[in-house]
């Protein structure tokens, strides 16, 4: 029998400039990389709780990690059951989640991501930040209802009418605010609004009134919600970000689940290196997702990286024959304890 080690690797990744979750303000990314090696065949798996996006922390999940090792289980914590998975999967080359060698590469869509004000805007546009992407993802919520629509508006005005966006608010407007700022925006150059309210028992009855698509993120991870929100009228897409969810067993769960309620599936990272963004949009390819634009444009946010970014050119990635290998001092998983 081929012998079977797991190892792990600590690393970190510099923001360009400090990332805003929330009230806090993040310089680094701090995550673990485990290799599975069996025989000859070798797998990678990131293991990476975002503050204020997971609700376990960086010492929880290695502590979930490692009991699932010792136990030859799946770690109870998502963020580490999705890196062992990976790991388990990309060094079985499991054609199931597209993880084998493709024989002929394929593309799929990425939406651009923006989350300053009408005066970045215009120098992101400037810049080219949104030339060729069909999608752009906007964070709303944060300013007064005013300056959002005026961001909006300017944007609209700048890119070409093929163009639509993607509105994302985190929880954060009541039904009245939410309503009167959206009702007075184009709703044909809205493609969806990413969980704009506080209350989500309301989603279904904002989308009637202003005649635009929502779409569900942080109420997939809580079961009250999803019971509301699941297949209701108008909730049309369901933003997936596979390290909150668990295993890959259970993201293809996730995304089967919602194709029965009639929801589309956007797959996105929460700000993982360019090694899972790569292995997220082999998911995208495989699990036929790919209808829409997904929610990988992040590596740009990184001042280094794990792996050489996977270009996006004219808002289309390509899904790469054989995913990037992280070179990093790895040590054997018993023996791996995280920097002080």
């Amino acid at each position: 029998m081929d012998p079977l080690t797991i190892e792990l690797a600590y690393f970190e990744l510099p923001f360009k400039g400090p990332y805003k979750v929330g009230t806090e303000s993040i310089g680094v990314r701090r995550g673990i990389m485990v290799r599975k090696t069996h025989g000859k065949r070798v797998g990678y798996g990131e293991v990476s709780p975002m503050p204020g996006i997971h609700r376990e922390t960086l010492e929880q999940a290695l502590a979930s990690l490692q009991e699932g090792i010792r136990n030859h289980s799946s770690p109870m914590m998502p963020s580490a059951a999705f890196g062992l998975s990976c790991a388990t999967e990309t060094a079985a080359a499991n054609t199931r989640f597209g993880l084998g060698a493709l024989t002929e590469p394929s593309e799929i869509g990425v939406n651009a991501l923006f989350a300053g004000g009408t005066r970045e805007a215009r120098v992101a546009f400037a810049a080219g930040a949104f030339a060729g992407f069909k999608t752009i993802k906007l964070k709303i919520g944060r300013a007064k209802p005013v300056d959002d629509l005026r961001l909006v508006n300017a944007i609209l005005e700048m890119v070409g009418p093929e163009v639509r966006l993607r509105l994302d608010a985190n929880r954060r407007m009541t039904l009245a605010v939410a309503e009167r700022l959206l009702s007075r925006l184009d709703a044909t150059r809205i493609e969806y609004v990413e969980e704009p309210l506080l209350d989500h028992e309301d989603l279904s009855e904002l989308a009637r009134r202003v005649n635009i698509p929502m779409a569900i993120d942080e109420s997939l991870h809580t079961a009250s919600a999803l019971e509301h929100v699941l297949g209701a009228p108008q909730i049309e897409v369901q933003v997936v970000r596979p390290s909150l969810i668990g295993g890959l067993e259970e993201v293809e769960s996730v995304i089967t689940r919602g194709r029965i309620n009639g929801m589309d599936t956007v797959l996105s990272t929460a700000l993982e290196s360019s090694y899972t963004i790569a292995l997220v949009s082999r998911l995208a390819s495989s699990m036929g997702v790919g209808d829409r634009d997904q929610g990988l444009g992040t590596a740009a946010l990184f001042a280094r990286d794990l792996v050489a970014p996977t270009p996006i050119v004219g808002g289309r990635m390509t899904v790469r024959g054989a995913l990037p290998v992280p070179q990093l001092d790895f040590v054997a998983a018993s023996a791996f304890t995280l920097p002080t």
